[in-house]
């Protein structure tokens, strides 16, 4: 049974977002990282080392992340679309952080969860 406990649960997952965010918008690995340090810091803030716990606070993580991550591709994609041929700057750049936040917040929550649970996994062995 998850255990909602939001005073542990908050700050790890925050700063596992901003992992996730980081290195997810370099390689969707990163999400896995993040929903694995999010679990950590929660482990260590108290919290129980079970898959539901560790894989909601991934989970949470991977949407924070997700949301990071479309916002910082964004500025990427927009400081290098100038330098491209294309005529419809702006279809683009609104089509692309739509979909891109759709999809980090999905993609995201998913592997941020398997983050968590995979730290369990690897610190009961």
């Amino acid at each position: 049974m998850v255990n909602f406990d939001t005073e542990k649960m908050l700050n790890p997952s925050i700063i596992g977002g901003i992992v996730n965010g980081v290195l997810g918008a370099i390689c969707c690995l990163g999400y896995i990282v993040g929903g694995a340090v999010a679990a950590h810091l929660y482990v260590n803030a108290g919290g129980s080392l079970d898959y539901e716990n560790c894989g909601v606070v991934g989970a949470i993580s991977g949407v924070i992340g997700g949301i990071i991550a479309t916002i910082l591709s964004f500025l990427i994609l927009a400081s290098i679309m100038p330098m491209m041929e294309f005529k419809s700057y702006a279809f683009l750049a609104g089509t692309s952080i739509i979909i891109g936040l759709i999809s980090g917040i999905i993609f995201g929550a998913i592997l941020g969860a398997i983050g968590g649970i995979l730290y369990v996994v690897i610190k009961n062995r």
